[in-house]
């Protein structure tokens, strides 16, 4: 676990240094509270282990009185303390959700954060700053809630109008996560919560790792899902490419947690959580997750150096040279029907996944400024790219193009772009976490639709909106200084970025 008050006192002379050159305050470093405030972390972390265990212990057992009372027990939980609401869905969003009426148990759940922070507002009275990123997440939700609007009307009556419903609840659970974290996480230490992503995604891993060898028995086998592929790893999740696109966001938070820390309390923690996790991913087979996991380790090495960066894209590229050929072979070796069949399986899957990708085109020419409609990609692709079943897009940036227009594809790379320009002046620590997460993020959306899959999407929006909000600690010398610049410009008259904004 990370502790915040660990600062070496020559680090802690330094930066105190570089703010009073620059007439800057620096800020309390008491050890004394550090303690504390970590002490209040780990108890909200134990509180929602708890309630989470009791709801995987009735799915496990399948017995509804506990699967309810215990989702009840989290629901009212994150109304009284939302800080225990998040960490509650920090726990469960990568897991199986219990069963519960629609929109389901996390959209309830982000629903109690947001309820739970507007009736305490008379008590914390928090200052929210709204930055760019938050201003164009809303934008974009504004936008998919008018382009859904129809549907809306008939009752999401017929199949389309229902998978329109259903990526809509998606996307918007995904949004009010993010709200959700933008006001429990700001000021607030964030490696508790990372803590519990991290212990989540593990938890997760070990299921796929056991169910793999066999070794998971009964009930634990209930919290994992079974689809007819079953020479892949999926773990909690119905997919192995979301499955493995989520453990490539693990992934990078832990190696980049464990390159950026501070203290020598969390190493192990973090190199075991890497193990199973990368043991899970390598089990997946999936080419986006190993892809997208490879973005995030070049993204690490040019935040040390440009050389770093330039040898790991390098070494990268051999490597597949190399390697990719095994892969196939293993991957086809690991189904016992017979490599011949499952060769023509992948390749029909690498030709449905281009098909895919292809009917945007058509899809964008017949509405180029909105749209043919937010979920209407699979659908339209029949009629306007002939496709001969309903297909998805399998590239997030090709389905926004085809269904929202440029209109919605400008919005979502406007918002990428303010992400990445507050990554660039965050806390190095939050910096190298952010860094390596967001280029998962936008390399596994060339292969995958994240945003509309919470499941898949949890972790990632959960660690950005704690990278641009929460409080990471004292700042280091090369912190300090941009601090005390941005200080040095608003006393000139120009206006300083909005601290803590989202």
């Amino acid at each position: 676990m990370e502790s915040r008050g660990v600062d070496r006192s020559s680090d802690r002379l330094a930066t105190a240094n570089a703010w009073a050159a620059r007439g800057a305050t620096v800020p309390a470093q008491g050890a004394r509270v550090d303690e504390r405030r970590w002490a209040d972390g780990v108890a909200v972390l134990a509180a929602a282990a708890a309630i989470s265990m009791g709801i995987l212990a009735g799915m496990a057992l399948q017995s509804t009185p506990i699967i309810v009372g215990a989702s009840l027990v989290a629901i009212v939980a994150a109304v009284a303390a939302p800080p225990l609401g998040l960490m509650i869905l920090a726990f469960m969003a990568a897991l199986q959700s219990p069963l519960l009426p629609a929109p389901g148990f996390n959209a309830f759940l982000v629903g109690a954060i947001l309820l739970g922070w507007v009736y305490r507002l008379p008590i914390d009275r928090p200052r929210l700053s709204v930055g760019a990123p938050l201003f164009l997440l809303v934008a974009f939700i504004l936008y998919v809630f008018v382009q859904q609007l129809p549907e809306m009307a008939s009752g999401y009556l017929g199949p389309q109008a229902y998978l329109v419903a259903s990526l809509f609840i998606q996307l918007m659970t995904v949004a009010g996560a993010a709200l959700a974290a933008s006001v429990v996480l700001s000021g607030r230490d964030p490696y508790p919560f990372l803590a519990a992503l991290l212990m989540s995604a593990t938890f997760a891993a070990a299921l796929a790792i056991l169910a793999g060898a066999g070794a998971l028995g009964h009930p634990l086998d209930r919290l994992i899902s079974r689809p007819d592929e079953i020479s892949r790893a999926v773990g909690p999740f119905g997919n192995p490419n979301y499955f493995g696109q989520y453990l490539a966001s693990a992934i990078a938070l832990a190696a980049a947690w464990f390159l950026a820390r501070r203290s020598t309390r969390s190493a192990w923690l973090l190199v075991g959580s890497v193990l199973v996790t990368a043991t899970a991913i390598a089990l997946t087979m999936s080419r986006g997750g190993f892809i997208a996991l490879f973005a995030a380790v070049v993204a690490l090495a040019f935040l040390r150096s440009r050389r770093l960066g330039a040898a790991a894209v390098v070494v990268g590229v051999l490597l597949t040279l190399l390697v990719y050929p095994a892969f196939v072979d293993w991957r086809l070796g690991t189904n016992t029907s017979g490599s011949g069949a499952i060769a023509a399986a992948l390749a029909r899957s690498d030709e449905g996944r281009l098909g895919g990708v292809l009917a945007g085109l058509p899809l964008f020419a017949a509405s180029p400024i909105f749209g043919v409609g937010f979920g209407h990609y699979s659908f339209m692709a029949i009629t306007l790219a002939g496709s001969p079943v309903p297909i998805a897009a399998h590239n997030w940036y090709l389905n926004v193009l085809g269904e929202l227009g440029l209109v919605g594809i400008a919005v979502w790379a406007l918002l990428l772009l303010a992400v990445a320009i507050r990554l660039r002046s965050s806390h190095p620590v939050a910096r190298s976490i952010g860094v390596a997460v967001f280029a998962t993020l936008v390399v596994g959306s060339l292969f995958l639709e994240q945003p509309t899959s919470f499941q898949t999407s949890a972790l990632t929006v959960l660690v950005l909106t704690a990278v641009l909000v929460a409080d990471w600690g004292p700042p280091t010398m090369e912190h300090a200084r941009g601090r005390a610049d941005r200080a040095t410009a608003a006393a000139d008259g120009r206006r300083p970025r909005a601290v803590g904004a989202v």
